[in-house]
């Protein structure tokens, strides 16, 4: 009863405005969880956009183990000491064992540490199995040549030394030739991240250590590539350096490679790209994505098709099989910093009923093409991805590049492409003649290493340089024309250089690529600006 109209209460009112305010806050609860986590996932999506890790080892779940069918020399087993055909080896520090016997070699051996609590750097000595032509480094006479498991030789400065001799060498080991390259496991510390059931090493931290001239250099390269050689030159590294110094694109990112520079600020790090101009230019945006203070010089290891930019610097054409990496770390200590000019490639597409134009920005670093010669790049990736085990080969694929040259000269699908766009350099419209490509140059390099530019005597005298803020436009008038300029048997058609370079696309679709990146480009206009310089390295003893 109410104490003031003496009228019963109706308590199913007051049960149904409770229940209203049940829901209500029911409701509101679950609209504040959803945002909550919402705005929880953005953060950390934010921080793993910001922040990466260099993924290291657990060293004390045994060896980094690689399986083999045959051994490319004779060979013994670390733990029987008999002589094996095929089994397992582990590539950071070099131990070879029949495959049977991985669990006691995992319990038995202790494999190169990644880091380590000591003050200075110990040998780690494994038993035989040396490199053929080894020689001790104490009395230089002939080491592990007996047909047993004989010499031993260290992990980390690579010396060989008798079993007689390995007294007479002191238990601190300075890392050997390659001192300057290698990050010492002493100067690394490695922590635990991750939730529970995905916790994982990482390198924590890293303090520069007392060595003269101490500039390391991180591997970065994807195992895939070249015919999947880039899976043993990634090994051989591992072999070499620091383990955590080695990191495969196929599993991580560039930029955790890269948070080496993160963790050393006042060092100048060196970057060694194994693979082709695609992943030189992956791993080049990287750098400008992270905005790094103290950017790292970057080297190559080419493995690609074409390797025009690897050209151009000195790497040379190309490795394929057995690669010497000693070889490539002797060019890398001799080789100096150059400036690479890199472009801005803007691609506007039109939009019907005057809707806002979409836009593509992409970075270029060796050259970009419309026409024939990007129709033969799109034609190649095209079919190795639906196809990708009948290109397996650097010389499989200079086959395929040819079949669709030789194709595309009855064809001609590039016919009449002077109608189809406009070219303006530095703001002057260009009058075309019959053609059926534009190649905008930054590098003279072209279709694996050809110098269109340097042809004929150079045209006017001006020379192509990576480094002038300059770019080079030619035309092509055929794949006939592609094939004849490769065999130095025509020129190109010289249409001039510009520091800006607009192409406008009308009436059709057209082929188009940036540094052998192709796609179909609908109307549009593409203009190529002046970007920035990346800091390079150049073998200018080549």
């Amino acid at each position: 009863m109410c104490d003031a109209c003496s009228r019963p209460i109706r308590c199913d009112i007051i049960y149904k405005e409770k229940g209203k305010m049940s829901s209500f806050l029911y409701i509101a609860g679950g609209v504040l969880v959803s945002f909550a986590v919402t705005v929880i996932i953005t953060l950390l999506r934010r921080y793993r956009r910001t922040h990466y890790e260099i993924p290291a080892r657990d060293v004390s779940k045994g060896h980094r183990w690689c399986k083999t069918e045959m051994f490319s020399r004779p060979t013994y087993c670390n733990v029987s000491g008999e002589s094996i055909i095929h089994g397992a080896f582990c590539d950071s520090c070099g131990i070879c064992i029949e495959a049977r016997l991985i669990k006691q070699a995992n319990k038995t051996f202790p494999c190169k540490s990644l880091a380590s609590k000591e003050d200075t750097v110990k040998h780690v000595w494994i038993h035989g199995n040396l490199p053929l032509c080894s020689r001790c480094c104490i009395c230089n006479e002939a080491c592990g040549v007996l047909p047993q498991l004989s010499g031993f030789r260290c992990c980390w400065c690579m010396r060989c030394v008798h079993e007689n001799c390995k007294s007479k060498l002191s238990v601190d080991c300075d890392l050997g030739r390659y001192k300057t390259m290698i990050v010492p496991p002493n100067c690394i510390q490695l922590k635990w991240v991750g939730f529970k059931g995905r916790k994982h090493l990482v390198v924590g931290n890293v303090r520069q250590p007392l060595i003269k001239d101490w500039s390391p250099v991180i591997i970065v390269g994807n195992r895939k590539s070249g015919n999947n050689d880039g899976e043993h030159i990634l090994q051989t590294f591992r072999g070499i350096f620091n383990p955590a110094q080695v990191l495969d694109l196929h599993d991580l990112k560039p930029e955790c490679g890269l948070e080496w520079c993160h963790l050393l600020p006042d060092v100048k790090c060196r970057v060694l790209v194994c693979g082709g101009d695609g992943s030189i230019g992956w791993v080049l945006s990287a750098i400008d994505n992270l905005k790094l203070k103290n950017p790292p010089y970057v080297g190559v290891l080419p493995l690609g098709t074409g390797n025009d930019l690897s050209r151009v610097l000195g790497w040379g054409i190309g490795y394929t099989g057995d690669v010497d990496v000693t070889h490539i770390l002797d060019q890398l200590q001799h080789a100096q910093p150059v400036q690479l000019d890199r472009w801005k490639v803007e691609v506007v597409k039109e939009t019907p009923f005057g809707l806002p134009r979409r836009k593509k920005v992409l970075v270029m670093n060796a050259y970009a093409s419309i026409g024939v010669d990007a129709l033969l790049a799109f034609n190649f990736h095209r079919d190795r991805k639906r196809q990708p085990f009948l290109f397996s080969s650097r010389m499989i694929n200079k086959f395929w590049y040819f079949t669709y040259g030789t194709k595309d000269v009855m064809e001609r699908e590039c016919k009449n492409l002077h109608k189809k766009i406009k070219v303006e350099l530095d703001g002057v419209p260009i009058t075309l003649p019959e053609l059926e490509g534009v190649v905008v140059l930054n590098i003279n390099s072209w279709a694996a290493g050809c110098q269109p530019w340097s042809l004929g005597g150079g045209g006017d005298g001006t020379e192509s340089k990576f480094n002038d803020g300059v770019l080079e436009v030619m035309g092509v008038y055929s794949s006939f024309h592609m094939a004849q300029m490769q065999v130095g048997l025509a020129d190109p058609l010289r249409l001039g250089r510009a520091r800006k370079v607009k192409i406008l696309l009308q009436n059709g679709s057209a082929p188009v690529q940036v540094d052998g990146e192709p796609w179909e480009q609908k109307p549009g206009e593409i203009t190529i600006t002046f970007h920035n310089q990346a800091t390079m390295l150049a073998d200018l003893n080549k």
